[in-house]
């Protein structure tokens, strides 16, 4: 094994495993998850998540801190996630009705997740 595909797997366990903790700390708050690691032809959205008739997209970020965690949501990313929503809920008319929301779960280094809400607008 190279150095760099050990790198890239060490990197995915720890992002697997901050999913893991925000979706735990989701589930917490009341949220129901109806999705994780969801792929479309536009990318992966983090998570998928129902509330209260809302359906939340979250952008989960692993950085050493949760301020460097947030910066790297780039305006790229925002529009790839909202392409990926769209595609998600055309194949689900059933979520029609419910209302959208676009969250950001930043982790840093031996912190709780930062669970920052309606932090992509549409």
């Amino acid at each position: 094994m190279t150095g760099g595909r050990a790198h890239r797997q060490a990197a995915e366990r720890r992002g697997r495993r901050a999913e893991w903790a925000c979706l735990m700390l989701l589930m917490c708050k009341g949220y129901r998850p109806l999705g994780r690691r969801v792929r479309t032809p536009f990318g992966e959205v983090d998570l998928i998540a129902v509330r209260f008739g809302t359906i939340v997209f979250i952008e989960v970020k692993l950085r050493a801190s949760q301020s460097a965690a947030l910066e790297a949501v780039t305006p790229r990313q925002q529009r790839r996630m909202l392409d990926a929503a769209s595609w998600w809920l055309a194949r689900r008319p059933r979520y029609g009705r419910y209302n959208l929301r676009f969250d950001v779960m930043a982790v840093g280094a031996r912190r709780l997740p930062l669970h920052l809400q309606d932090a992509i607008r549409a």
